[in-house]
Parts: structure tokens; C-alpha cells; sequence
């Protein structure tokens, strides 16, 4: 029979050993085919027992740089601190109207020029639920006017913050990312890159779907008190929509055979009304817009696993057709994510960098008139020994990233650098509250609303600029008219002129 210490001389032994074999272990992993095969370094078994002089430098650093008093540090200290990255958290572009096109939708709204400006934000995972979205769209909203939060699929993975989907039968819903169904041979999945369709009944012969939809007491007020419904399809068949209040038919709207576009629905003030379709053939049903007649829109495209390549795919014509209807001031991408655990190299970073940037002038060249933000990867984190870091190919890959996306025109938002760099997906996790869940990839409901509001604060501050550096240019243009106005309407010398003349 073992005896108690017995067993904890054996723990000691065994603690023993894995420390010996630790300071004997090479520090870098080693490579065998597809796998990395590491072992624990001291400073992982010890921690600051090992190195307690790296925790104090650390200390001293952060005082450094909260103080700016480098004069008083000593040498090893500055040099810590000035290798420190500058964190760029503010829109970067290459010109300084990239965003005209959108700032000028918003003034021509002001006037009363025109009715709505319409925004698309694509993205990733991150956005699901309406995450990020609702925050720029409420304060876009707040200052310019319009209700609502736009497009959605009508069978979302994910239904929007504001809106509850209850109660769905007969939708199946088909992506032009991710997992697509081979079954569909073309590629026109609408501007939303998917759609939906009814489900036959049990004889064949009719196609019939239904929701119900009920707004949450939360979420913002201003996107839930949605006055307007559109339904964006594509039939060859006459497709009977209707409007229910409890079981009385409040509205029935007709869509005509081969047709494409979106028709407004006729909707009740109550909080929960149905949708009902039937057709003879099933239509693709692009998305359903909760809106207003009037102010912004801001649409949320949430793709789970993209990566932002789906665009150049899409049926070009098509794509392009509903851009245009829509009328689009300004597109943002947010992209990146996916792809940094599967990046190899720095060259690999750079190649899909290029490739996702294309992507820009693909969307550009079909559809000009919108400015393009393009919003780049969050910090991520995997597990390093007993250590959660961030991935090492992510700063290469958003500086290509950038530079490709600039060189487009468009503009950039570096995600990684509002989070604060390197290290701060393990920080939002663990500090409190959260801004990350424990995968240490995705937001959690606060870190999200953190960067929509960011970002919201972003668009703000960059039309500031806009409207300064518009203003001073103008008054320059003004100065150089008068000076030269003044030049030609002053009297000549007659002195002067006479020493002059020939």
C-alpha cells in the first residue's frame, strides 16, 4: 500500500524532472510535416519565479508611457519603450475625400435632397446577431434620421437584436459561402449572397412559408420602430404575400410572374405580425429591409466563415443590379479573421492579402458610386505552451492588408490596433467584464457594442475632417480668385509702364 508520501515525493520527483527537461528543450517548436512539436520553456512552468526582473520592466515600461517622462528612465527602459508600436485607431486613407461619395449623401440628406442613405456592412461571424452594425446604424440614425435595420435573410442563422423570428416553417436557406449546395448551378444569390426558398407541400404542388415576427424590448429603440417592409425575390410565378394580425389578414401583396426587384408590404403598427407566402414554384426570397421611408440604412451581412472572397463569385449582372437598386453610399467589409490561423508564411499573408483586396476593385468596378471602408482582422489568440498569445502572422498580414486596400482607394480600419495591439485578445478575455469569449476569436455582446461604437465615433471624426480640409480648400480656391481678380484690376504705373515700352 502506497503511503501518502510516498506519492508526494513522487509528484516532487516527477515536477523535478519536467523542470530539468524544460531547460534542456529547445526554445523553438519543432516542425513535423503539418505539426509543431514544443515543449514547456521555464518561464512557463515558473513564471515570474523564473524571470522576476521581466515583470518589473514591464511595470516600469507601462509607467513610461503613461508618464511620457523617458528622461528620467534608464537606458534599457527607453529602448523597451520606444520599440513600443504606435497603434493607429483612426480611419487610414490615401486621399482625404475616400469618403466623399458617403459624406456627400449625408449632406445632400441634410438638404433634403435626397430621401435615405443606404449602407451595407458585410462581414464575417463577428457580426451576427447585428453586432458592430447596430451601434454605427443607432448613431447614424440619431444624428440623420431613418428607423429600422434593413436588410436580413428571411431565415437567418442569427435574427437581428431587434427582431424575433418565431415560429418559421417552409424556408430553407441557401448561401453562396460556406457550405453551398451543389444543387444550385448559377451563382445569383442576390447582394446578400444568399436567399431563401419555400418548401414544397406534401403533395408537390404548392410552395408555402411563414414567420412571425415580434419586436424585443431591447436592443435600440430607433431600429426596432421600423415603419416600412420590403421583400426582395425572384419568381417566374405569381407569389401571394400576406400580412396577419393575430389570425385576420391585415395586407395581400401580389408579386407578378417573372419578376425581379423588391415591393414594400403593407405592415401593421402592432409589435408582432406574420408573413405568409405561396407560390405553384418556389421564389428565391433575397432578404426582407425593415425601414422608413426616410434617413439612413444600414443593412448587416453577416457570412459565418467567410472570408471575403465571395463577391467576384456572385452573378455579376445580378450583383450589380441590386447595388444600383439599392443606391449604396458606402460598402464596409470586414474580413480577415478566417484566415489568420491557416496563414504559413509572410508571403502567404501578402497573397491573401492581395487576394481579398481584390475583391474591392471587383465591387468598384461594378458599382462606383459607394465609398468602401474595409475594416481588417481583430487580434486572436492560440495556445502557446501554457500561454494564450496573439497569432504571430497577424501584424504582417494587416500591414499587407492595408497597403493593398489603400492602394484601391478605399479606406482602412485596423481593428487589431483599436483593440490595442498585440496581446489584447487575451486581455479583453480576461478582464472584467469580458470583452472576448474564451475561444479567444470572437466578442463578446460588450466587446462588440465597444468597437460599434468606435467605429460609430470613427465615421464621425473622419466627416469632421472631410469638412475642414472641403472648407479650407475652398477658402484657398477663394484667396487665389480674389489675388488674382485684384491683380488684373489694379491701375498699371504709368512710369513703370513708359521704362517698359519698346
Amino acid at each position: 500500500m502506497q503511503k501518502p508520501v510516498h506519492i508526494f515525493l513522487f509528484l516532487v520527483a516527477l515536477g523535478l524532472v519536467i523542470t530539468g527537461l524544460s531547460f534542456l528543450s529547445p526554445k523553438d517548436k519543432v516542425k513535423l510535416s503539418e505539426f509543431e512539436l514544443g515543449f514547456y520553456q521555464p518561464q512557463d512552468l515558473l513564471g515570474l519565479l523564473w524571470s522576476p526582473g521581466e515583470g518589473v520592466l514591464e511595470d516600469t515600461v507601462a509607467w513610461a508611457v503613461d508618464s511620457l517622462d523617458l528622461d528620467t528612465l534608464p537606458a534599457e527602459v527607453v529602448e523597451v519603450v520606444k520599440e513600443m508600436p504606435v497603434l493607429d485607431t483612426t480611419f487610414q486613407m490615401g486621399q482625404w475625400n475616400a469618403l466623399a461619395p458617403f459624406f456627400e449623401a449625408l449632406a445632400s440628406l441634410e438638404r433634403g435632397e435626397r430621401h435615405t442613405v443606404r449602407i451595407i456592412h458585410y462581414g464575417d461571424s463577428q457580426l451576427e446577431g447585428d453586432r458592430i452594425t447596430m451601434q454605427l446604424r443607432n448613431s447614424l440614425q440619431k444624428n440623420y434620421g431613418g428607423r429600422g435595420f434593413g436588410y436580413v435573410a428571411l431565415e437567418p442563422l442569427v435574427a437581428p437584436a431587434s427582431l424575433d423570428f418565431v415560429n418559421a416553417e417552409g424556408f430553407v436557406r441557401k448561401t453562396a459561402f460556406g457550405q453551398r449546395d451543389t444543387a444550385i448551378r448559377d451563382m445569383a444569390y442576390g447582394h446578400l449572397a444568399s436567399f431563401t426558398m419555400l418548401v414544397p407541400n406534401a403533395t408537390g404542388t404548392r410552395y408555402a412559408g411563414q414567420v412571425t415576427f415580434s419586436k424585443r424590448n431591447w436592443g435600440y429603440t430607433l431600429a426596432r420602430d421600423f415603419t416600412r417592409v420590403r421583400l426582395s425575390l425572384r419568381t417566374t410565378a405569381f407569389v401571394i404575400a400576406q400580412i396577419y394580425v393575430a389570425d385576420t389578414v391585415y395586407s395581400t401583396r401580389a408579386f407578378p410572374e417573372f419578376y425581379e426587384g423588391a415591393l414594400a408590404l403593407d405592415i401593421p403598427e402592432d409589435g408582432e405580425f406574420t408573413l405568409a407566402l405561396q407560390s405553384d414554384e418556389s421564389p428565391r426570397i433575397f432578404g426582407i429591409s425593415f425601414e422608413s421611408p426616410t434617413g439612413v440604412h444600414v443593412d448587416n451581412v453577416a457570412m459565418r466563415g467567410a472570408s471575403g472572397m465571395v463577391f467576384s463569385k456572385l452573378d455579376v449582372d445580378q450583383f450589380k443590379s441590386h447595388l444600383e437598386r439599392e443606391s449604396y453610399s458606402l460598402i464596409i467589409l470586414q474580413y480577415g479573421g478566417n484566415a489568420v490561423p491557416y496563414l504559413k508564411d509572410k508571403a502567404h499573408a501578402k497573397r491573401f492579402a492581395r487576394s481579398a483586396a481584390r475583391q474591392i476593385n471587383h465591387i468598384k468596378s461594378l458599382y462606383p458610386n459607394a465609398s468602401i471602408i474595409y475594416v481588417g482582422p481583430s487580434d486572436m489568440a492560440r495556445k502557446n505552451g501554457l500561454n494564450m498569445e496573439s497569432y504571430p502572422l497577424i501584424q504582417p498580414f494587416k500591414q499587407a492588408l492595408r497597403t493593398e486596400v489603400l492602394s484601391r482607394g478605399a479606406v482602412y480600419w485596423d481593428l487589431y490596433d483599436v483593440m490595442g495591439g498585440e496581446g489584447s485578445m487575451v486581455r479583453w478575455v480576461d478582464q472584467e467584464p469580458a470583452f472576448a469569449v474564451k475561444d479567444y476569436i470572437h466578442f463578446t455582446p460588450k466587446g462588440a457594442q465597444w468597437v460599434g461604437n468606435r467605429l460609430g465615433e470613427m465615421v464621425e471624426l473622419a466627416l469632421e475632417n472631410y469638412r475642414a480640409e472641403k472648407q479650407r480648400l475652398a477658402e484657398e480656391a477663394q484667396r487665389r480668385e480674389d489675388s488674382v481678380r485684384a491683380y488684373n484690376a489694379a491701375p498699371v504705373d504709368t512710369a513703370v509702364q513708359d521704362s517698359i515700352a519698346p
